[in-house]
């Protein structure tokens, strides 16, 4: 029997590339030169803030990257690198992409809880809101015994939880969302109000989930974040790649950070080339199946004339 690849393995293979490539998209988004323009432009406490500022702000050491479950009872365990290994995509636990936090430099030592995850498809079949949420609530009930309690003995108790953002960088965008950015976070509404004196609660906003839908090329969008997001992420190679981040939106290269973006930009040109190479094959393939049936040529011939793979031969013999 010739050895060739099975279609569970070249699937197998494919797939451990698109994991590879996932985690390297996550390790160039956890840097914080990245950090801060996405921090910048979707939580609303550091808006006016220059980066400079806003990367002084970021806790480096809270920076986890695939590092956090997302299931009850497991946010505030760390995950060993045998865990992260055996997981398969789509089955059992799901991870944080990246977790942070920030101190604003307020007097009061304000401290916000940011979750980054990079989604490739904005519509995978669920309301990806109701996802965010999810993610959302679990960052604050995750606080419990950390940043708050329930004991009577505690005055402050739940005063204590921490602003939480989730936000969602969406690359494959329908044309009704491409090109926008978009909160979603608790807002009042006085259903009766019998009382001219009524006060409101201060800070229900909370939870924060956050979209960004980028447009999928880097020169359509006029916002600075979509622009550099959708550069970082285009099919175009490193160097050309880098230039234009430097050039066009002032993103420092720092050492780590070029080494992961060279990672990442040499495997999103082996996924390009692994398809092209398998569309080529598949449209030999068929070309000599026409041959066969039409009588043109044989197998024999075929093997005889050396010009063809040992995977072609197998594919046709089947």
């Amino acid at each position: 029997m010739p050895d060739i690849k099975t279609i569970l393995a070249k699937d197998i293979e494919a797939e451990n590339l698109d994991i590879r490539y996932d985690m390297s998209v996550k390790r160039v988004l956890g840097n914080i030169p990245l950090l801060a323009p996405i921090t910048k432009y979707t939580v609303k406490e550091v808006e006016d803030f220059p980066i400079p500022m806003i990367e002084k702000c970021i806790d480096e050491k809270s920076i986890q990257i695939s590092e956090v479950f997302v299931e009850p009872g497991l946010t505030n365990r760390k995950i060993v690198n045998d865990e992260l290994e055996s997981k398969i995509p789509g089955e059992g636990r799901t991870i944080f992409d990246i977790r942070f936090t920030i101190t604003l430099p307020d007097g009061s030592k304000t401290k916000i809880i940011i979750n980054i995850e990079a989604q490739q498809k904005s519509n995978p079949g669920y309301s990806l809101l109701n996802r965010g949420i999810f993610y959302a609530a679990r960052l604050i009930s995750a606080q419990l015994s950390v940043e708050f309690t329930n004991d009577g003995s505690d005055k402050e108790q739940y005063d204590n939880i921490k602003k939480v953002y989730s936000i969602w960088i969406c690359m494959d965008c329908p044309e009704d969302k491409k090109d926008s950015i978009i909160n979603y976070s608790f807002e009042p509404h006085i259903i009766y109000q019998g009382n001219d004196k009524l006060k409101l609660y201060p800070n229900c906003d909370l939870m924060n989930i956050t979209f960004i839908h980028l447009s999928g090329k880097p020169d359509q969008s006029h916002h600075q974040l979509i622009s550099m997001l959708d550069t970082l992420l285009a099919k175009m190679d490193a160097e050309t790649k880098k230039r234009k981040l430097q050039e066009e939106h002032n993103l420092p290269m720092t050492i780590k950070l070029e080494k992961e973006m060279n990672d990442m930009c040499n495997l999103s040109s082996g996924i390009r080339e692994e398809g092209i190479r398998d569309g080529i094959l598949i449209g030999e393939i068929n070309t000599l199946r026409d041959m066969l049936k039409a009588g043109l040529t044989t197998i024999e011939k075929l093997k005889e004339s050396g010009l063809y793979s040992p995977d072609v031969l197998a594919a046709l013999s089947n």
